[in-house]
């Protein structure tokens, strides 16, 4: 009997910090707010209104750069709410010149999409806000810096953490640097 009431004991001790933990997560996304004042929440709901007014087919790109002068850019066409192609740009920096050099790129299509293991995994606007909330503003405030920004449509632009300590391409998150609704 008394080995019955620990076991009970210890899965209501348990339940209770998952329910604690989903608490902790759920506050993130209605307290972190972005520069124009959205919180995560905010910026979904705003998303989707604007869905409702422009339709679901759009262009967007995310680009990525390293301390070290290398970077990539990917854009991702959707149509219908359906990724349509990625286009994939890989570059580094001259180091006499300055300018950017392109050292990789390839262009996929409904047909192939996904088939390169470079760039942005090809995904909607809907799967990075799901992403955003399960993947990055879920992870330890106590050992992360927590990213969440909008533009002032309301539209996610950026949402992530870095580890606290480290120093050198350590965001990890979403990262939309340009956006376009196309017809």
């Amino acid at each position: 009997m008394k080995t019955n009431k620990l076991m009970l004991l210890i899965f209501l001790v348990i339940l209770m910090s998952c329910e604690k933990s989903d608490d902790e997560k759920s506050s993130v996304l209605t307290t972190l707010k972005s520069e124009n004042g959205l919180t995560y929440n905010e910026s979904l709901t705003q998303w989707t209104e604007l869905k409702n007014i422009n339709g679901n087919s759009y262009i967007y790109q995310t680009t990525f750069v390293s301390w070290t002068g290398i970077g990539s850019t990917t854009e991702l066409k959707i149509e219908e709410g359906i990724v349509t192609s990625r286009v994939y740009q890989e570059f580094k920096t001259n180091n006499t010149s300055g300018k950017l050099e392109i050292i990789d790129t390839y262009t996929e299509t409904k047909t192939n999409l996904g088939s390169h293991n470079k760039g942005a995994n090809p995904l909607t606007i809907d799967d990075l806000y799901n992403s955003c909330a399960r993947d990055y503003l879920s992870v330890d405030k106590k050992n992360n810096t927590l990213h969440f920004e909008t533009e002032l449509k309301g539209l996610m632009t950026l949402c992530g953490f870095v580890p606290d300590g480290c120093v050198d391409d350590c965001f990890r998150g979403v990262r939309i640097n340009s956006f376009k609704w196309i017809d």
